[in-house]
């Protein structure tokens, strides 16, 4: 059984906006039995059916939080209405912010959840990540193997 279940949302079509399943790839590549690996797409709504699952879990996503693009806030559930105000990014059916509201409201909401969320700077069609949020990248690739490490470390413990 993995100790951490990573989600990431986004559109790869729409530049910056891939970031969530970027970042799925790059763990992919370091082949880390430890992790479920998530690419939910652009369907926020649908990491619901993740939320049952009774490890830690991370959800990765473009997010407007009016900071410089490509900064990398981390932050949990209670934090992510303040954080993310009904992201008017969302190009996802329902933002990621009403798929946190709705899981709350049915009281699915994991009791171990963070959020990564990286400021997009383009989120026009277009196949590439802006330069910032390539750098980003990197940034949240890292952050979710630390987590990894605080989880193992407390199932250790």
């Amino acid at each position: 059984m993995s100790t951490l279940t990573v989600i990431g949302i986004g559109n790869r079509l729409r530049g910056d906006d891939a970031i969530g399943p970027m970042v799925i790839d790059a763990l992919r590549e370091r082949h880390d039995t430890e992790l479920k690996l998530v690419d939910a797409g652009n369907d926020a709504l649908g990491i619901l059916e993740y939320f049952d699952n009774q490890g830690s879990i991370m959800i990765v996503d473009a997010c407007r939080m009016n900071k410089a693009p490509g900064t990398v806030l981390e932050f949990n559930a209670s934090k992510a209405a303040m954080v993310l105000d009904m992201d008017p990014l969302s190009l996802h059916g329902l933002g990621l912010a009403e798929a946190l509201q709705m899981a709350e409201s049915l009281q699915m909401l994991p009791s171990e959840l963070k959020i990564i969320g990286i400021e997009p700077d383009s989120i026009q069609f277009s196949g590439n990540l802006s330069p910032p949020v390539q750098r980003a990248l990197i940034i949240a690739t890292e952050k979710v193997q630390d987590e990894l490490h605080r989880v193992a470390e407390r199932i250790m413990t």
